[in-house]
C-alpha cells in the first residue's frame, strides 16, 4: 500500500483527452459527466472510495482476488468512523459462548420466542420456525451453556430493526441481506483474525445488542484499521489521502470511474476497469442532510452532537443518487444514548457490558430497561431532565483501568459511598441508594419487575463507585443506497447498476430502522469483503 499525499504525488502521465461519459438506461446523467480537459487520470481494476473499515476490507478483498486497487480517502488519515468505534463485533461464536452459562432471564426470552406467531414475522417466518426447533432441542438436551444460533441472530436483527416512522411508514430488515450478514459474520471474524486482528477471549453484550454474542477486539476500532491497512500494503493497494470522491463517471450505462478532488482543489480522474466500490459512510456529520431526511424523531436539531467523524457527510449517497441509485430507509437515524453530553464522544466514560449497566436520571432513579435497543434507550433519555443520565458502576466494572485522566477532566465522578457519589453528581442521595438497592435485588432474583431487563451482570456493591454522565447523540444513519447480496448497488428501476458496489453505512436495508449494537462492525467487514470480491470478479 503506497500512501500518497496528492500535493507530493510523483508526476504521472496526463491524458489530455476530453471524454464524454453519458449515462444511459437506468442511470441518470450527471450535469458534469465530462471529465475536465487536462485532468490527471489514473487507472486500476477497482477504485474504492472511502478508507474506513468497509473501504479497507473491500480494497484488501479485491486485491486478494488479484485485482489492482486504488483507494481514495478524503481525510488526511485512514479510519473513518471505524477508528472511533469500540470495535464490538456481533457474531455467533460457539467456542466462547459454550463457556458462558444461560440464566433465567435469557431462558425466559427463548421461551417467549416459542410462543411467537410466525405470521407476524413476514419474510422471517421460516427462520422463526427453524429457531423454535433449535430452542426445543436445546431445552430438551438439558444443556446449561449459553444458547445462540445464526437464526437467533437473524431474528434479533429483524426485531431490533422493525420500526414505524412518524408518517406511518414501516420498515424491516431485508431478509437476504440479514441472512448474508449473520451467516458470514463468524467467517468475517476469522478473516480479520487471519489478517492480525486480535479478539478477546470473552463474549459480552455491547449496548443495544440484545444478546451475549458481542466479540470484543483488543485495541478497539483502530486495531481493524491497523490490520487491514497492513494487509492492503502487503497486497499492493495504492491509497491516496486527502482525495475526495466527487462524482461517478458513467459510460454506456456502466460506472467506469470516479472524478475526485485533491487538497489543492485539483481534479483527478480514476478509471475503473472492473468496478467502483462506495464505502464513504453515512451522513451523521451532515446536520442539514439529517434534518432533511429525518422522519423518525420529532426533532433533529442542527446542533445535536454526533459520535461521527466530521468527514462522514453523505458523499457516497449523493454520488450514487446522481446516477440513479435507489435509496432506502433514509428517514431513520439512530441516536447513541451513552454519548458525552458536551462532545458527543463515545468514550471518556466507565461502564461494562450491557447486562451490568445501571442508568439513573437527575433524580437518582432508573427510567429504562438498560438492555433494550438503542432507539428505545435514546427516546427514554431524551425525556429526562436536560436529556441527561448517569451510568453507575462499581469497582468490579472499573477493574484495573486507570481512570485518573477521566476524573481530572470531570468526565466521570468517583466516591467511596453512594451517598457521596450522589452529592457529587447532584442527585438526591436517598434516591440513588434506594435505586441501587432495588436494582441489586433484581440482580439477585434475575427479574426486573419495573422495566423488564432481560439479562443481568454483577450487583453494584464494591466501592469506590463511579458515575458517568451521558446524553444521546447522532450515531448511525440507517438509510442509504440499496444493495443486493453481492453488494451491487440497485437502481430506482430495481436492477443492479453495472460497475457500482457499496458497503457499510453508505448502504441501507440491512438494519432497517434501528441497528443492533455490534452489528455495524459485522456489516462493514462482511459486506466490505463481498463488495471487493464482487468488484474484482465483475459480478
Amino acid at each position: 500500500m503506497k500512501l500518497f499525499q496528492p500535493r507530493t504525488t510523483v508526476v504521472l502521465i496526463i491524458l489530455a483527452l476530453c471524454v464524454t461519459m453519458v449515462a444511459t438506461g437506468c442511470l441518470q446523467r450527471s450535469p458534469q459527466d465530462t471529465p475536465e480537459e487536462g485532468a490527471e487520470t489514473r487507472e486500476a481494476d477497482v477504485i474504492v472510495v472511502g478508507g474506513g473499515g468497509a473501504g479497507l476490507a473491500a480494497a484488501t478483498a479485491a486485491a486478494e482476488k488479484g485485482a489492482s486497487v486504488i483507494l481514495l480517502e478524503k481525510a488526511a488519515f485512514l479510519g473513518g468512523n471505524t477508528i472511533l468505534a469500540g470495535g464490538s463485533f456481533n457474531a455467533v461464536n460457539p467456542e466462547l459462548q459454550k463457556k458462558e452459562q444461560m440464566n433465567p432471564a435469557l431462558m425466559s426470552e427463548l421461551k417467549e420466542l416459542l410462543e411467537a406467531d410466525e405470521a407476524e414475522f413476514g419474510d422471517f417466518a421460516e427462520t422463526l420456525s427453524v429457531l423454535k426447533e433449535q430452542i426445543r432441542e436445546y431445552i430438551d438436551s438439558g444443556d446449561t451453556s449459553l444458547f445462540d444460533s445464526i437464526e437467533l441472530h437473524m431474528i434479533h436483527t429483524y426485531l431490533g430493526g422493525k420500526r414505524t416512522d412518524l408518517e406511518g411508514n414501516e420498515i424491516a430488515s431485508d431478509f437476504e441481506l440479514t441472512k448474508t450478514l449473520c451467516t458470514n459474520a463468524p467467517r468475517a471474524r476469522e478473516w480479520l483474525e487471519a489478517h492480525g486482528v486480535e479478539f478477546s477471549d470473552q463474549i459480552g453484550t455491547v449496548l443495544g445488542a440484545l444478546w451475549p454474542r458481542t466479540n470484543s477486539v483488543v485495541g478497539g476500532g483502530k486495531s481493524y484499521i491497523d490490520a487491514l491497512s497492513k494487509a492492503a500494503e502487503d497486497l499492493g493497494v495504492e491509497i491516496l489521502l486527502e482525495t475526495r470522491g466527487k462524482e461517478l463517471i458513467v459510460e454506456d450505462g456502466r460506472v467506469v470511474g470516479v472524478k475526485a478532488e485533491n487538497a489543492a482543489g485539483e481534479t483527478l480522474i480514476f478509471k475503473a476497469n472492473k468496478g467502483v466500490v462506495l464505502a464513504t459512510g453515512g451522513f451523521g456529520a451532515n446536520p442539514e442532510m439529517r434534518a432533511e431526511y429525518n422522519t423518525y424523531w420529532k426533532e433533529m436539531p442542527l446542533d445535536m452532537k454526533t459520535t461521527n467523524s466530521p468527514n462522514i457527510t453523505g458523499d457516497g449517497i449523493e454520488m450514487a443518487k446522481a446516477v440513479g441509485a435507489n435509496l432506502v430507509g433514509m428517514g431513520f437515524i439512530q441516536l447513541m444514548p451513552s454519548s458525552h453530553p458536551e462532545t458527543g464522544s463515545l468514550f471518556s466514560g466507565v461502564w461494562g457490558s450491557a447486562e451490568t449497566q445501571l442508568f439513573v436520571n437527575k433524580q437518582g432513579k432508573r427510567f429504562v430497561n438498560e438492555y433494550a435497543e438503542r432507539d428505545v434507550l435514546s427516546a427514554a433519555a431524551l425525556e429526562q431532565e436536560d436529556a441527561l443520565f448517569f451510568i453507575i458502576a462499581d469497582q468490579q466494572i472499573v477493574g484495573n483501568r486507570d481512570i485518573s485522566d477521566l476524573l481530572e477532566r470531570g468526565d466521570v465522578y468517583q466516591a467511596d459511598t453512594l451517598e457521596e457519589l450522589a452529592e457529587k453528581i447532584g442527585v438526591p442521595p436517598e434516591n440513588l441508594v434506594e435505586t441501587v438497592e432495588k436494582y441489586n435485588s433484581y440482580v439477585d432474583n434475575q427479574h426486573d419487575p419495573e422495566f423488564g431487563k432481560e439479562n443481568f451482570g454483577n450487583r453494584i456493591e464494591v466501592p469506590p463507585f463511579v458515575a458517568t454522565p451521558r446524553s444521546p447523540a447522532v450515531h448511525h444513519t440507517m438509510g442509504g443506497v440499496q444493495i443486493d447480496i453481492h453488494a451491487r448497488v440497485i437502481s430506482t428501476e430495481g436492477q443492479p447498476i453495472p460497475g457500482l458496489y457499496a458497503a457499510g453505512e453508505v448502504t441501507g436495508g440491512i438494519h432497517a430502522g434501528n441497528r443492533l449494537g455490534g452489528n455495524a462492525q459485522a456489516d462493514i467487514f462482511v459486506f466490505g469483503k463481498i463488495a471487493g470480491e464482487s468488484a474484482a470478479e465483475g459480478k
